[in-house]
């Protein structure tokens, strides 16, 4: 059988999961979808398409 714990060791357990510290530092704010600057990985794709065609023509 198991020994219940007492209830000192419940709060000594539950300490060890908590956070000790928290950031001083505020979060950076969500830019709006129109700051957001996306990267073109087709244009990769195209340039080397079109490396190829030139070459051949």
């Amino acid at each position: 059988m198991r020994r219940p714990k007492s209830p000192t060791q419940i709060c000594i357990d539950h300490l060890i999961f908590q956070p000790t510290r928290r950031s001083r530092s505020k979060r950076k704010p969500i830019p709006p979808a129109s700051e957001v600057k996306t990267f073109d990985y087709t244009y990769g794709l195209l340039k080397a398409k079109w490396d190829r065609m030139r070459g051949t023509r």
